[in-house]
């Protein structure tokens, strides 16, 4: 079985939003993020993956571990996902314009998250945490 390891972020606006992206040739909405390089520190993953691919100047500071996650993944077979998750708090809304590899980025509410297929990460670790309004694991 192989492992990928990815730091995702939580990323709500003041509106109580959640932004999940879809990559190309995906069905799956995710967390913005992606995988952890060899000698990268998770949130440095995070902050660096969060400009690469939707443009957004996200600071360490801003950053609040929430914990990690491990399943399976959707997209690829045999293969586990472990994300490191972090939340972040937009101080006000914003419009997200995807790049490199996320083809599409859209803002959840939730009256309407149910209708979009997520992957597995957001679904058991992320979307509970959102719903309880808590953020806490």
């Amino acid at each position: 079985m192989n492992k990928i390891y990815l730091a995702g972020a939580m990323l709500v606006d003041p509106n109580n939003r959640l932004l999940v992206v879809r990559k190309k040739n995906s069905t799956y909405y995710m967390m913005p993020g992606g995988k952890i390089e060899k000698g990268e520190l998770s949130s440095q993953a995070l902050v660096r993956e969060l400009k690469e691919e939707l443009d957004l100047n996200i600071s360490l500071s801003e950053l609040e571990y929430l914990g990690f996650h491990e399943t399976e993944a959707v997209n690829e077979v045999d293969t586990i996902v472990r994300g490191e998750i972090f939340k972040i708090e937009l101080k006000a809304a914003l419009d997200v314009f995807p790049q490199a590899e996320i083809e599409e980025a859209i803002w959840l509410t939730l009256d309407n998250y149910e209708n979009y297929p997520l992957a597995h990460l957001i679904e058991q670790f992320t979307i509970p945490i959102w719903k309880a309004g808590t953020f806490e694991y």
